[in-house]
C-alpha cells in the first residue's frame, strides 16, 4: 500500500507524451495540409462574381497595399467574434499564403460558410537603397 511501481510511472509518461505528440500533429494538419475542394481564383475573376461574399483576410496593411474594392475586410485574428459580418453563406477568400488560406478556409466551414475559393494575392516586398 502506498508504494508507487515504476510501470505505473512510465504508462502515465508514455500517455502524456503520446498526447503532446498528438496536439503537435494536430497543430501541423491543421496549418499546413491543404483542405481539398477549394479552387483557387485569379484576380481577374473576382470582378463578376455575385451572390457570393469576397472576404480578405489579410492584414490591414497588407490588404491597404494591394486592395480588392468588393471585399470585406476581415482579417484572420477578427474572423471569430466578426464573422457574423459576413452577408451570404457562399464565400470567396482572399489570402496572402498558404498558411492563411488553411486556417481560414478550416475556421470559415466551422462556423457553416461554403468556401467556393481561394484568391491568394502575395504582396512582393519593396526594398529601398540609398
Amino acid at each position: 500500500m502506498g508504494y508507487i511501481e515504476w510501470r505505473d510511472v512510465f504508462n502515465d509518461m508514455e500517455l502524456l507524451i503520446a498526447l503532446i505528440v498528438s496536439l503537435i500533429i494536430y497543430e501541423l494538419y491543421i496549418r499546413y495540409v491543404p483542405v481539398c475542394g477549394v479552387s483557387m481564383i485569379s484576380k481577374t475573376q473576382l470582378t463578376d462574381i455575385q451572390h457570393v461574399a469576397v472576404v480578405d483576410l489579410r492584414e490591414y496593411n497588407e490588404a491597404t497595399t494591394l486592395p480588392v474594392p468588393a471585399a470585406i475586410s476581415l482579417p484572420l485574428s477578427y474572423v471569430t467574434r466578426n464573422y457574423h459580418q459576413i452577408p451570404y453563406k457562399d464565400v470567396i477568400l482572399i489570402t496572402s499564403d498558404a498558411i492563411t488560406t488553411n486556417l481560414g478556409v478550416r475556421k470559415l466551414k466551422r462556423y457553416g460558410f461554403r468556401v467556393k475559393g481561394v484568391c491568394c494575392l502575395e504582396v512582393t516586398p519593396t526594398i529601398k537603397t540609398a
